[in-house]
């Protein structure tokens, strides 16, 4: 690849995740002589982040044992937090906000409920939070004693919740005349592979989902409304041996999609690797599998020539040029304190 990685009017905002000054929401610019960054607001354990379908507001996960949400207005006149409050559960992880731009949905993974928020016009928050309790389990006992959702997107305009300890896929609609958690219904749970842990998915050009399996080491392909045997599954690296980094295990992390919607990328944290897989076929096949050249990467942005990768254990972003849609060796673009979200943000 050649040339600048972003448009002129696109920004890098990175979930700095940890509990000093440091840490919190920053916004990475690039220039002629290379990166520049700043801090927009301090936030402990900021741990991810999503973006309105209309207006410059960006929301934010945040906190372990007590869980927040966050909204900031950023554009190029102002960048400030304009909302906050609790999400009512331990450990958010993840939302996700409706097409219509009027709800907000996190997803809280130790006590296994999804948050809703109500929004403004302006995107703030609007009234009080209201909870949906999640149930399930599955084979490992330690971290599928109970319902643990880890993700949350829209597909079209159905919810879909990534359940790591039920070891499932949710489907919900949406009333937004109703209140409270009546406002979510629960059409249809797709089992996946008992052990599999799925953890993030995207949607594929046929309306497949690809998931990975932090649990099982997997990568699984599939169509939602299946039984668990349904679903192709291929392992997630070809690394063998112990890991690098945090524990001896890998445990693979977050997957995104190629632009053409040909490949995936899949993070397998302590191994340290980005493994890239064919799902243009019903089995997807391993194709390549690099060193990110960075410690626990948590989380991967896709651009047309390169993937981004954050190394949360590193505090550094590095970038992985494209070559036929498989990544090259990681160049590092700029070192963030616990770098472990990354979200492109198109200023207005």
């Amino acid at each position: 690849m050649s040339g600048k990685v972003f448009e002129s009017n696109e920004v890098l905002l990175v979930a700095s995740r940890g509990v000093g000054d440091e840490h919190g929401l920053w916004l990475w610019t690039e220039g002629d002589a290379g990166w520049s960054g700043h801090q927009i607001d301090t936030v402990g354990q900021l741990s991810s982040l999503a973006a309105h379908p209309s207006i410059p507001v960006i929301y934010g996960t945040a906190g372990v044992e007590e869980g927040r949400l966050f909204a900031w207005h950023i554009d190029s006149s102002r960048e400030e937090r304009i909302a906050a409050t609790l999400s009512m559960g331990v450990e958010p992880c993840d939302l996700t906000v409706d097409p219509s731009g009027r709800l907000l949905i996190a997803v809280n993974y130790t006590t296994s409920t999804l948050t809703l928020q109500k929004l403004g016009p302006d995107g703030t928050f609007d009234g009080p939070v209201s909870l949906v309790k999640l149930s399930g389990s599955g084979p490992d006992a330690s971290r599928q004693e109970d319902a643990h959702p880890h993700q949350a997107f829209f597909k079209g305009e159905t919810l879909i919740v990534i359940d790591l300890g039920a070891d499932c896929v949710r489907e919900f609609t949406l009333d937004l005349t109703k209140d409270n958690s009546e406002i979510l219904t629960e059409v249809r749970t797709t089992p996946v592979p008992p052990g599999t842990g799925p953890r993030h998915g995207v949607i594929l050009e046929d309306g497949r989902l690809a998931v990975s399996g932090e649990l099982g080491e997997i990568l699984i392909t599939g169509h939602l409304g299946g039984t668990a045997g349904d679903w192709a599954n291929i392992r997630s690296t070809q690394c063998t041996g112990p890991a690098k980094s945090r524990w001896e295990r890998n445990y693979p992390g977050d997957i995104r999609r190629s632009a053409d919607g040909r490949h995936v990328y899949l993070a397998n944290r302590s191994y340290d690797t980005l493994a890239t897989f064919d799902v243009s076929a019903e089995e997807p096949k391993l194709i390549g599998e690099v060193d990110t050249g960075v410690h626990w990467p948590q989380h991967i942005a896709v651009r047309p020539d390169c993937v981004l990768v954050a190394g949360w254990d590193s505090s550094r972003v590095v970038m992985l040029p494209l070559e036929k849609g498989s990544p090259q060796q990681a160049v590092p673009i700029f070192d963030c304190a616990g770098a472990s979200w990354l979200h492109v943000h198109r200023m207005r």
